[in-house]
This record gives structure tokens, C-alpha cells and sequence, in this order.
């Protein structure tokens, strides 16, 4: 079943979206700030998050780029009654995929979500270059065995296989300020080194000058 993560202090709003995201089938967590919520990551694994910029400890925007650095594919929808340019910008950069303004129609944010998870469709085990993925366990298994990936390992190559031949910015690989470019090289470094020793040869990741990365097959 698709969880959602909603992040909304109005709980009025709150119980009435979560039953419209329960009627559609939907597993619904509901936080009513940002530090229970960063709670309910470390718990749950999410396939969509619903946040409100307004919250009271701190800003859906600052939320939004933590649960980006710790889930960096999953999709992310703000709700807010903040449109001005230089909001919907930032709320972009630090990777939010959509914006929908309050007031707003369930219906309308219902297609929202769905066009997102219709996007994002790594809900469901697939097999890519012999690499067997499991996002409910979030393991990658290669001949029948489970790869010994971290949390960040996981993610990255996730990401990058998702994106297969498109060059990746460091910075959509870990989406968060107190992570420096060494830092995201050295995750790289140690992905490399794992998928060499358990001789996954059919892909390889190449780093792209000034840029990022870009994961290509043999």
C-alpha cells in the first residue's frame, strides 16, 4: 500500500485530507510539525510527503530539505498560501516537486499525487541490469544476494539507476547544505568500490567533471 506522509498543524485541514487520501486507498501518517515528523522518517518508509510551509517549529521549506536528504527520490508536495516567486524558487531548489495553493480542492490535490506517484514509479519491485530491487525492504539484491548498502548507498544508486544516462548534480544526490561536494564524492567512492567487489560489472558510475555523475550500462 502507498504511505503518505502529511505534514499539516491545522487539524481540522489534517483529518479532513487524511480521510480523502484514506478513501483512495491510501496509508496516511499524519505530523503535525517538523521535528515529529523527521520522527515518523526514521519509522516509516514513504512513497509521497504533503507538507505545509507554515508550521509551528520550523519552516516546511527547512523540512522539506531534510527529508530530502534522507529521501532523495521520494516525492515531495507543498501546500501552502506562500506563491510568490522567490518562495515557489527556493521551495524548487531544495527539491520540492509541487506546489498547490490553499485555499485548494482535495480533488485537484488527489491528481496532484498521483501524477507524482505515476512519476515516481520505484513503489514497486523491478529488476535492472540483473539488479533486483526491493523498495519495501529497501534492499538491491545481485544473484540472489543482498548488497551490503547503507541508508545513503541505497538512495544514490537508486536515484542513479533511475536516472540511467542523465547527468546527475551532486547536489540532487544529497540535497542538503551541511553536505559538501568531498563528502558526496566519497559516498560515490564507496559505492564504486562495494558494486566492484560483489562484481556488479554491467553498470558503471562516471564522474563528470564540475558537474556531478552520470551511471551508464555496459
Amino acid at each position: 500500500m502507498i504511505k503518505i506522509l502529511l505534514v499539516e498543524d491545522d487539524p481540522v485541514l489534517a483529518t479532513g485530507l487524511s480521510l480523502s487520501f484514506e478513501l483512495e486507498g491510501y496509508e496516511v501518517i499524519h505530523s503535525p510539525n517538523g521535528k515529529n515528523a523527521l520522527g515518523k522518517i526514521e519509522e516509516h518508509r514513504f512513497d509521497l510527503c504533503v507538507l505545509d510551509i507554515g508550521l509551528p517549529d520550523i519552516s516546511g521549506l527547512d523540512l522539506c530539505k531534510e527529508i530530502r536528504s534522507i529521501l532523495p527520490q521520494t516525492p515531495i508536495i507543498f501546500l501552502t498560501a506562500q506563491t510568490d516567486e522567490d518562495t515557489v524558487v527556493r521551495g524548487l531548489q531544495i527539491g520540492a516537486n509541487d506546489f498547490i495553493k490553499k485555499p485548494f480542492s482535495h480533488k485537484e490535490l488527489l491528481m496532484r499525487i498521483k501524477v507524482q506517484l505515476r512519476h515516481n514509479s520505484w513503489s514497486e519491485q523491478k529488476i535492472i541490469h540483473d539488479l533486483e530491487i526491493y523498495p519495501d525492504r529497501r534492499e538491491i539484491h545481485f544473484e540472489s544476494k543482498a548488497l551490503p548498502l547503507n541508508r545513503r548507498q541505497y538512495d544514490i544508486l537508486t536515484y542513479l539507476l533511475q536516472n540511467e544516462g542523465k547527468i546527475i548534480e551532486r547536489e540532487k544526490l544529497i540535497s542538503n547544505e551541511d553536505v559538501s561536494d568531498r563528502s558526496v564524492d566519497s559516498h560515490i567512492s564507496q559505492l564504486r568500490k562495494l558494486l566492484s567487489k560483489h562484481k556488479v560489472n554491467q553498470i558503471q558510475i562516471n564522474s563528470i567533471y564540475g558537474i556531478g555523475y552520470r551511471l551508464e550500462a555496459h
